[in-house]
């Protein structure tokens, strides 16, 4: 199956997601319905044993949402968040196990994609960052995975806006690190060595379904007086910018 932002392919068993929307692949609200699309057919395909999100290019696995293309209105917002709610239950009610393959930087709502994954995979060379921390919007949905494995101090720098290196990641355990030059070969050879039941599987899903039923309070609340003020929203988008600027992947083809 493919659409125009979002394909899916069984390569050996595993069903394959790749986000294919740009340099950046944000999550716009096209790519959060065809991601909930691709990977309920990968649910549903006897063919398929295990599910892999992935995208195309190298400097972001995910940079988020695009906000400098809403149009800042609340139905706007509300649409997108809609969009990320449907995608992330998705994604939590699979029967299969879900692994991020992380091409590049995991970012904003890509980063809370890759935590609500069963695990991620990552090459050194990508960073894991929330941006819209850096102007006091909160990680939705995975942040108590971040709260979980981080040392305090480290937990809040992610979360106010500075990346943390894959390498920081992977020590603890955020992300098991692959080698760059063969990323996709050694990721399946992870993920079909992955043995989770269905039960197992909602089982260990069952703290961020918290986190995906709050998302609406979680960022609406911070988020629509800054839309509703230009100046307050340019600022924020100039914040968020300069933020995901230092996030992209090292990784120079």
């Amino acid at each position: 199956m493919s659409v125009n932002k979002v394909m899916f392919w069984n390569e050996d068993g595993v069903g394959v997601v790749a986000i294919n929307n740009g340099a950046e692949n944000f999550l716009d609200r096209d790519v959060l319905a065809q991601m909930a699309a691709a990977i309920s057919a990968a649910n549903n395909d006897d063919g398929v044993s295990w599910i892999a999100l992935t995208a195309t290019g190298y400097q972001f696995f995910s940079a988020g949402i695009p906000w400098e293309s809403l149009d800042y209105s609340y139905a706007s917002v509300a649409e997108v968040l809609a969009a990320a709610k449907a995608l992330f239950s998705v994604l939590l009610v699979s029967e299969k196990p879900v692994v991020a393959v992380l091409n590049g930087s995991a970012a904003g709502l890509g980063l809370a994609l890759a935590l609500l994954s069963d695990f991620a995979i990552a090459p050194p060379d990508v960073y894991l960052c929330h941006p819209e921390g850096s102007a006091d919007l909160p990680l939705l949905a995975a942040a108590e995975a971040v709260l979980w494995r981080l040392p305090r101090h480290v937990a809040v720098e992610l979360l106010t806006g500075s990346p943390l290196s894959a390498e920081d990641a992977a020590r603890y355990g955020l992300v098991r690190l692959v080698d760059r030059k063969n990323l996709f070969g050694d990721a399946k050879a992870l993920i079909r060595g992955l043995r989770m039941g269905k039960f197992a599987r909602r089982q260990l899903a069952e703290w961020a379904r918290r986190g995906v039923e709050s998302m609406d309070s979680a960022l609406l609340v911070p988020l629509m007086p800054i839309l509703a003020d230009e100046g307050r929203r340019r600022e924020f988008i100039q914040l968020v910018k300069a933020a995901r600027v230092k996030c992209a992947s090292r990784y120079r083809p």
